[in-house]
């Protein structure tokens, strides 16, 4: 089974790193997210993910791995765009009348749904966009450089590592049972044939992690995770001018020139 799978959009491990160190690259994201988050014009936010789409242009993103992470939150961000206006508000637009009675769509809500859902879909992108910049490696390296405790960094990098393998184990024996029957059975077989495939996914879990541990020892694994910080880089103090760039473009530039049109 194929260890280079994460749950996140990581480069493989083996390949060049990137001009820019891996803690510049999380505190920029973290700081953008912030200017982002403060928005109350959509029509800003909806800029704001113009130029995180093209940032990952130009840093050359995995489009296909990064977008296909980020559909998944698709059902995430649509609950804001279409509840919220049944849920928020003052100024009734429309009320319909359904069976469980009558229901108001209300302006404010529709305003703050679009507003939400564009704020989650920048930031879900911009997120994914820089975690597809560097490797896992180097992530928990920068981790590690932010001070982030040795404790909580295991367990992370186990979940990152390991669960994306018990995911791609459980999908193949459900469609091995798939082909033996197991939706066609009665609701008992499939209970049975449910308990059976989470005993074994244990079991087989168990057996790998005494084999990884095992492993880790002849490597000269004490028993705590050993992780090193991967510090900055001098082409870092570039990123902190990108940063002052996009707090005045979202911060003056843009808002300025809204006003002058009237948006």
């Amino acid at each position: 089974m194929s260890m280079t799978k994460f749950l996140l959009p990581f480069q493989q491990d083996d390949m060049k790193n990137g001009s820019f160190s891996a803690a510049s690259i999380l505190i920029s994201t973290f700081a953008v997210a912030l200017m982002i988050a403060v928005q109350t014009n959509p029509l800003i936010v909806l800029a704001a993910i113009i130029m995180v789409l093209l940032a990952g242009l130009v840093a050359g993103t995995r489009w296909r791995t990064v977008l296909s992470l980020a559909a998944k939150f698709e059902l995430v961000i649509l609950f804001w765009i279409f509840f919220v206006p049944f849920l928020y508000g003052e100024t009734v637009v429309t009320t319909l009348n359904l069976p469980i009675g009558q229901v108001s769509i209300y302006q404010e809500g529709i305003e703050f749904g679009i507003l939400i859902g564009l704020r989650m879909m920048s930031l879900i992108l911009l997120f994914l966009i820089a975690l597809s910049q560097m490797t896992l490696t180097g992530f928990m390296g920068a981790l590690r450089t932010l001070r982030v405790p040795r404790s909580i960094l295991g367990s992370l990098l186990i979940m990152l590592r390991y669960v994306p393998l018990f995911i791609e184990e459980r999908k193949r024996m459900q469609d091995a049972q798939s082909l033996r029957g197991f939706e066609r059975g009665t609701r008992g077989n499939r209970i049975q044939s449910l308990g059976f495939m989470i005993g074994s996914n244990i079991d087989r879990a168990f057996d790998r992690s005494i084999s990884v541990y095992e492993s880790m020892k002849l490597r000269g694994f004490g028993g705590e995770v050993v992780l090193r910080g991967g510090g900055f880089k001098k082409l870092d103090t570039i990123l902190l001018v990108i940063l002052i760039l996009v707090y005045v473009a979202l911060f003056m530039v843009i808002p300025n020139t809204l006003e002058v049109l009237m948006i």
